[in-house]
């Protein structure tokens, strides 16, 4: 599942991150995406609280924010596999305007209203805003460097 970006001699990996970290953060995204959708599938149905409760709004919330946070973060990763692999360029890969849209939404933090959540979705959703921060700051780095000029 690991993956191993072609090597054509000289990269254009222009970035202060290094293949190793991206395999693995890659994996990891990727790891976690099928885990955030087995454990939603498998517990909406049983979840029996009052979906107008302020409680489950805010759950809902959070999960949809979960949800956001991995998929932003899967989306970076597969730029940048698309830049490494020659298909598209590091000025394609980002978007300022949609990241800062994103940065805006994902940073945000409500887990801790949560109040009937379960440990391991509390645990599933704090590896999601972990990853989700690493990703952003990789993006960042990258569209620091590859700013359009004026």
């Amino acid at each position: 599942m690991t993956y191993d970006p072609p090597f054509r001699g000289k990269s254009n990996y222009d970035s202060n991150f290094v293949i190793v970290p991206f395999s693995k953060t890659y994996d990891e995204a990727l790891t976690l995406l099928v885990e955030a959708r087995d454990y939603l599938s498998a517990n909406r149905k049983r979840e029996k609280f009052d979906v107008l409760s302020d409680n489950a709004i805010v759950q809902f919330r959070e999960e949809m924010r979960m949800t956001t946070r991995l998929i932003r973060a899967m989306a970076w990763l597969l730029s940048v596999r698309a830049v490494e692999a020659g298909e598209i360029d590091w000025e394609e890969a980002v978007d300022s305007d949609d990241l800062m849209v994103d940065i805006k939404i994902c940073i945000q933090d409500e887990r801790d209203r949560c109040l009937s959540t379960t440990p391991a979705l509390l645990s599933l959703m704090e590896r999601a805003h972990s990853l989700y921060m690493r990703t952003a700051r990789m993006e960042l780095q990258v569209a620091a460097r590859h700013r359009p000029a004026d």
